[in-house]
């Protein structure tokens, strides 16, 4: 662990996966609160997004609606969106338009979690309720990132009047306050008249309202909370997928040979005459390897949401006060020498013996990438099952490959990523995604064409 004292207030951040088990897991009583962001929460009174409230009975709310809809009873219906957007979505625009791969990642996953919230249709490109929701959480992960404003570490600015010099924070928070509302807002309203219309999709708003509305009890403030859940659903979902997937195109774009492993097992097990879907994926060891290898390659929140004590506590005869803000360093645990050799090398072969995926090596699935004890992130399970199937579909449609220069060359490529606020995910990067010439692509993606909507 490393002790940090910035402006009187006390940092830990854990590097080793047995000291965040040990404390975040097994005294997540101790450690499942969360900073308060004072931007966010005392400047725009912005309260409401589950991620970052304290821990108590209002976050247990929310997390519990969240969870109700997104369970294993909802898998059929969450399927059924994943292979629209990926199909109808994803795979026909990267036919139509390659070079614009950042855009249609951003897209598919936006909209399947934007359709599966509210039950909207969503617009193949460009869908300008995806580009809203994307442009205004944005703004919630800047005013939460901790040391970003002054009032951050001087509280009791939150007082002092927008007219005041040096108080252009308060200025810019009412008016990002008003975007986050609207944010909220619309959509939900929209939401409501597909359902009393019956043309919307089964969604989390219809489905939760469903189950609690004609509840004893139900009011304006539980009706509040299902809004809140779904306005957070949408940044809480997207950013974490879209990372993994753009870390995909850039590893298979440097690492050919791993590229054409993975759709040698998928043309194994699923032929060429199809598309691969949710079915198939127990069945492709090397690419679960893959992805367990991008996860691992480039940990998507590396540090993720920082925690905070409730109370003091003493581990291996350290004294940890209470308050103490708390980061878990995934990228330390994942690139963890001794766990993983050669960490910076992308080889997704360190999870394979014998043809079969390895149970003695750390996990990233299940392990540092989506968090620790109480706090760990509740969309897991569906982030995952999304990524996998667009991976395979990617796989067995298309090859990535270098972009050309103006002499025909192939452009050399070098991974680097940035960490926009919580999530890493590469720089631009050029590449070319092509139909893949072994199999007839036309005929794959026929069906799925002309859709405007999805």
């Amino acid at each position: 662990m490393v002790f940090l004292k910035v402006f009187d207030r006390s940092m830990i951040v854990i590097n080793d996966v047995k000291v965040a088990q040990d404390l975040l897991d097994k005294r997540s009583a101790l450690y499942s609160s969360r900073p308060r962001p004072k931007m966010l929460v005392d400047v725009m009174k912005i309260d409401y997004i589950f991620a970052f409230m304290p821990y108590g009975e209002e976050w247990r709310t929310h997390r519990r609606l969240f969870q109700q809809y997104f369970s294993s009873r909802n898998v059929d219906t969450e399927q059924t969106a994943q292979l629209d957007f990926i199909r109808k979505g994803l795979l026909v625009n990267l036919y139509e338009s390659p070079q614009k791969f950042p855009e249609h990642i951003l897209n598919c996953i936006g909209g399947l979690i934007f359709a599966t919230t509210y039950g909207l249709t969503i617009q193949r490109n460009k869908d300008p309720n995806v580009d809203l929701q994307e442009y205004v959480y944005g703004i919630s992960e800047g005013a939460a990132m901790p040391g970003r404003f002054l009032v951050d570490i001087i509280p009791w600015l939150k007082y002092v009047p927008e007219w005041m010099p040096g108080a252009g924070f308060k200025t810019l928070g009412r008016q990002w306050t008003k975007l986050l509302h609207r944010a909220m807002n619309e959509p939900y309203e929209a939401a409501l008249k597909v359902i009393d219309d019956g043309t919307a999709r089964e969604c989390l708003v219809s489905w939760t309202l469903k189950q609690h509305r004609d509840q004893p009890g139900f009011d304006s403030i539980q009706e509040r909370r299902i809004k809140q859940t779904a306005a957070v659903t949408y940044k809480a979902g997207t950013d974490t997928r879209v990372a993994a997937l753009l870390t995909f195109v850039i590893a298979m774009l440097t690492h050919p040979d791993i590229q054409r492993k993975a759709q040698a097992e998928i043309d194994a097990v699923i032929g060429l005459g199809r598309l691969p879907d949710s079915s198939d994926i127990p069945h492709l060891p090397y690419l679960s390897a893959v992805v367990k290898e991008l996860l691992r390659w480039n940990p998507i929140t590396p540090l993720g949401i920082p925690h905070v004590t409730s109370n003091e506590d003493v581990y291996g005869g350290i004294y940890i006060p209470k308050d103490c803000i708390v980061f878990a360093n995934a990228y330390a645990m994942l690139h963890d020498e001794e766990n993983f050799p050669d960490p910076e090398e992308f080889k997704p072969e360190r999870f394979m013996r014998d043809g079969k995926l390895r149970t003695d090596v750390l996990d990233p699935e299940t392990t540092a990438t989506f968090g620790f004890g109480r706090r760990i992130c509740p969309g897991a399970r569906i982030a995952l099952s999304t990524v996998y199937l667009a991976i395979a579909s990617i796989l067995a449609a298309f090859d990535i490959l270098p972009d050309l220069d103006s002499e025909e060359r192939p452009i050399k490529v070098e991974p680097k990523f940035f960490n926009s606020s919580i999530v890493s995910q590469p720089l631009p990067f050029p590449c070319r995604i092509v139909p893949r010439q072994d199999r007839n692509v036309d005929g794959l993606l026929k069906e799925y064409m002309g859709h405007d909507f999805i």
